[in-house]
């Protein structure tokens, strides 16, 4: 995770990479390399208001001037319309990402290296300089603030008022909508002026090109001078709580998992970062005054969603030894669950659920099966997570939320016309859903049977009854093949309509019949069905959701909002379906012919953790070469995919 000068000084492929901290409050710190924000999401301190959610951009950057040897220097960068002003990349002369993010910039002789820290639980943020020089140096700093919803763009207003900070070298910050904001600095021989001022017009390009408002005001509530001689090093605070008062612990670094259960021995530094990296996404949510867990879909804008934190968890927590924050996680959803249904998501600022999911629920008996499976406890199985799973068999066989019920030949009919109840959920601005799949999706019926088959396994462990849905799974699987095998292309089709029309259209999600745990498809039919998606739908960095030849295939995810929405779903490459199509590999193809094709799929995914979010994967790919990243910089089941892979290589006997 090491950019040198060559790349930093390139500014605009420079601005393409970002870096992100966690706070493990659902918080976080991210940026480009150079500092310079490119999002509306950007911020060296972006707070979780109630935890994990109602996030804010308190602190966008730091404006840095240098004066040193009679001459001045701008470290910092800044775009505004007419240009950057300032210019610091030109000065950039290295950035690490690990253990926290750290640029270093160089001007007449001087060396100003800066770190990135959180504190725990989203406490604050500190920026740490550390100067080197061989006379008499200044570095005037002003911090630059946003004060605003993560999701929204801040405005010059009145509404805010700037004192000196009591007994600090700082600033205290009101306005509406957030608590008092504190800003300090110590360490050094500094200044603080209050001078409060707006700077109107920054430029976020990444929104720009997204199809979204792009400039925002921020304000600079005064500068600290910082005055040294030789070596000198000073830290820059910000934080809801008076200054020695706010962080009781020490900045947080990215974890240590290197003896954790389930961590390689001899991972490649790549792949241990990534380790380090599923960290970022488990973060703390209380209910009813426990302190649970639950998982950040992705960073910078998703929340924590039910299906992908489902889909996620065993990559995130019980593949990497985590189970005391599986079970959290598996609790925090149980205690949400109504109508056997877990939500699909919380409102970011009211923390409402929303249930608009006909899968997340079936995904939650796939992740329990597997905690359990790992050795989770089961006494708290008994108490709280397997009634959750027997209401979730219930209320989908009897009938619950969207018309999700179990229809005459077992399988779950869900959803009308203008519902989107699967993952692939995308609309356009006006309604429309982009594919719909309303009736039978091949998927839901896979995890169906599936986890019907898991409920009968658990219960048996557990020693308690199997509920009586499960008896439907007979029925269910016989219907499944005759109602779902295209003969023509030799594989599934993708959607049964309730008007009886079949969606062949060649999609991923059909390798979930073959590679769940009691998968419906077996024999010749499922091996037709893997080598169908491999040769149509496979690329470097996952699966394409549609056949590239289809008419509706769109090969770039780019635009505006419609314009990405189209591309979502029907074409663009998802990393996180490998997980579930190394699992169906390694169930139809012999053993060293799977374990080849995993190993070259993991070498291939473990390349992109330096293409846009440092260390992480990202949420989607252009499903035409050469597959740039695009949506979240950092997604959790992206990660877990990868982490995913690598359990299952070095759980069948042979590692890279």
């Amino acid at each position: 995770m090491h950019l040198d000068a060559l790349r930093l000084r390139d500014r605009d492929r420079a601005l393409t990479r970002e870096w992100l901290l966690a706070d493990g409050a659902g918080g976080y710190a991210s940026s480009t390399v150079l500092l310079c924000p490119t999002r509306r999401y950007h911020g060296l301190w972006v707070p979780a208001l109630r935890p994990p959610l109602g996030r804010h951009v308190v602190l966008s950057h730091i404006d840095e001037r240098l004066i040193a040897g009679g001459g001045e220097t701008w470290l910092s960068t800044t775009e505004y319309a007419d240009g950057f002003h300032p210019k610091g990349s030109a000065v950039a002369e290295t950035f690490e990402a690990e253990p926290l993010p750290r640029l270093v910039s160089r001007a007449g002789g001087v060396t100003v290296a800066r770190h990135v820290a959180l504190f725990d639980d989203g406490a604050g943020a500190c920026i740490a300089y550390e100067v080197e020089a061989g006379g008499e140096w200044t570095l005037d700093a002003a911090p630059m603030l946003a004060l605003r919803s993560m999701h929204a763009l801040a405005e010059a207003r009145q509404a805010v008022r700037v004192e000196p900070a009591d007994g600090a070298c700082g600033f205290h910050v009101l306005s509406e909508g957030l608590p008092g904001v504190f800003l300090w600095a110590d360490g050094a021989e500094v200044d603080a002026n209050v001078s409060p001022a707006w700077y109107k017009g920054v430029v976020l390009r990444v929104e720009r090109e997204r199809g979204f408002d792009f400039t925002q005001d921020l304000l600079a509530p005064g500068r600290w001078t910082v005055h040294g001689r030789g070596s000198g090093r000073c830290r820059l605070c910000c934080s809801f709580e008076a200054p020695g008062a706010a962080f009781p612990s020490p900045p947080r670094k990215r974890q240590d998992t290197s003896n954790r259960p389930g961590t390689p021995d001899k991972a490649p530094d790549t792949f241990s970062a990534l380790f380090r990296a599923a960290d970022a996404f488990l973060v703390r949510r209380r209910v009813a005054g426990e302190d649970l867990m639950t998982v950040i879909a992705g960073y910078p804008w998703f929340g924590d969603w039910g299906r992908d934190t489902m889909i996620a968890l065993p990559g995130l927590a019980i593949e990497t030894g985590r189970l005391d924050a599986a079970g959290k996680v598996l609790k925090a959803f149980a205690s949400a669950a109504s109508e056997g249904m877990i939500p699909n998501r919380f409102d970011e600022a009211t923390g409402e659920p929303s249930y608009n999911t006909v899968d997340a629920s079936l995904w939650y008996l796939q992740a329990l099966a597997a905690y359990l499976k790992a050795g989770g406890s089961a006494a708290e199985i008994r108490e709280c997570l397997w009634p959750a799973a027997c209401r979730i068999v219930q209320h989908y066989a009897a009938g619950t939320r969207f018309g999700i019920h179990a229809d005459a030949d077992g399988l779950i009919d869900a959803g009308a016309e203008d519902t989107q109840l699967t993952w692939m959920d995308a609309r356009t601005s006006d309604g429309k859903p982009v594919t719909p799949r309303y009736g039978k999706p091949v998927e839901v019926q896979a995890l169906w049977l599936s986890g019907l088959a898991l409920m009968v396994e658990m219960a048996e462990a557990l020693g308690e009854a199997p509920p009586a849905p499960c008896a439907l799974r007979e029925r269910a699987r016989d219907a499944f093949e005759a109602l779902f095998w295209n003969d023509g292309a030799k594989c599934l089709y993708d959607c049964v309509f309730p008007d009886g029309r079949r969606d062949a259209a060649i999609r991923p999600n059909q390798v979930l019949a073959v590679g769940l745990p009691h998968a419906p498809l077996t024999g010749r039919r499922a091996k037709s069905v893997v080598r169908t998606v491999c040769a149509k739908l496979m690329t470097p960095r996952g699966l394409r959701t549609l056949a590239p030849r289809d008419p509706s295939y769109q090969g770039t995810y780019g635009g505006g909002p419609d314009e990405r929405d189209a591309a979502y779903h029907q074409g663009t490459v998802w990393p996180w379906l490998l997980g579930p199509y190394v699992d169906a590999l390694f169930a139809v193809e012999p053993p060293d012919r799977a374990r080849a094709q995993a190993r070259q799929i993991l070498g291939d995914l473990l390349e992109t953790v330096d293409e846009a979010g440092l260390g992480f994967i990202s949420e989607v790919f252009d499903g035409d070469p050469p597959h740039r990243p695009g949506g979240c910089v950092a997604q959790a089941w992206s990660v877990a995919a990868a982490i995913h892979v690598w359990h299952v290589l070095e759980t069948t006997g042979r590692m890279l």
